[in-house]
């Protein structure tokens, strides 16, 4: 060996020596198994990566938390959350195997008596899979096919109001645009008594669906305050529809109060208005999701139906289609 080679060797050995010295030692003992993820956490890494178009990680933590938790009610949950992900990244077949399997451990908790007004992962999971159905009708059959079916189940399921407000949303995606906006049904209201929308022809309306408890509700009140305003002179009129959530009489007293004070503190300028409150109507119109805005044209026809919060934006360019 050179004078080279045996340079080379000894700085080698210096440092093989050196990173030995500096590694870490081993652990005494075995790092303890992943401890479960709470529900609310499983369902949000599900949701996470399917965000990320990542539908097989995605499988993987139901599939963790299958063995680690059992197949509980965030479980269903989550079944829901993989079909609709399995939609959006493009895998219909897989959403209609994932939803095929939700929908039969739906029914088979509802065959044991599970009572869906009483539980919420059921009542979610359900909901979750009637709309998916719904949308893979819608693909491979058109809207009426689709429609049919919401109808249909619909007519099997007297409640809850949420979960009815959940279907109807999605039969109003399907049928309501071109269709005459639905008579809202006044139980009650707030301010004085709301004019039926037949009296309101030769208007454009606005039905903006709201809860007094709702945070994204309350995030679009000043943005729907200056939309108001710019097209108050084109005769623009918004209904604020709700309804009681409530269910003991006695507690309605106090629950409308704070729709009146809600209104007027938060929602101050739109100024003081009739607020119809209603549970069928808020239903009907799909209230699950608040706030939902319907975009009736001078006509009484519904023109947009947006179950969601809107930019300043989005919200004037449909009305500025109204008041054309």
């Amino acid at each position: 060996m050179n004078l080279r080679h045996s340079a080379v060797a000894i700085v080698l050995t210096l440092f093989a020596a050196t990173a030995i010295a500096q590694a870490p030692a081993p652990p005494a003992n075995p790092p303890a198994p992943a401890t479960p993820l709470p529900g609310s956490r499983t369902v949000q890494g599900i949701r996470n990566k399917i965000s990320a178009g990542d539908l097989p990680s995605a499988e993987s933590i139901l599939e963790v938390h299958r063995g680690q938790v059992g197949e509980d009610g965030t479980y269903l949950m989550a079944l829901g959350w993989l079909a609709r992900g399995a939609l959006l990244v493009g895998e219909p077949e897989r959403a209609r195997e994932l939803n095929d399997e939700l929908r039969r451990r739906c029914d088979a908790r509802l065959a044991q008596g599970v009572d869906l007004a009483k539980n919420d992962s059921l009542e979610n999971a359900l909901g979750a899979s009637i709309e998916i159905e719904a949308q893979l009708r819608e693909r491979a059959h058109g809207r009426d096919a689709a429609a049919n079916y919401v109808r249909a189940e619909l007519a099997k399921f007297p409640g809850p109001v949420a979960f009815r407000s959940r279907l109807y949303k999605r039969l109003n995606l399907l049928t309501l645009v071109g269709s005459p906006a639905p008579e809202p049904v006044v139980e009650d209201f707030v301010g004085s008594r709301p004019a039926p929308l037949s009296e309101l022809r030769g208007h454009p309306v606005v039905v903006f669906v709201w809860a007094e408890g709702c945070g994204d509700c309350k995030a679009q009140s000043a943005t729907l305050g200056r939309v108001a305003a710019r097209y108050a002179p084109q005769s623009l009129k918004v209904v604020p529809l709700t309804r009681y959530y409530e269910e003991n009489e006695a507690d309605r007293v106090g629950e409308k109060a704070r729709v009146d004070s809600v209104w007027a503190d938060v929602y101050k300028a739109m100024g003081p208005a009739s607020i119809p409150i209603s549970t069928e109507s808020a239903q009907r119109y799909g209230g699950s999701s608040t706030p939902t805005f319907v975009f009736v044209d001078r006509r009484g026809v519904v023109r947009g139906y947006t179950p969601t919060r809107l930019t300043e934006a989005a919200l004037e360019r449909r009305v500025r289609e109204l008041v054309r």
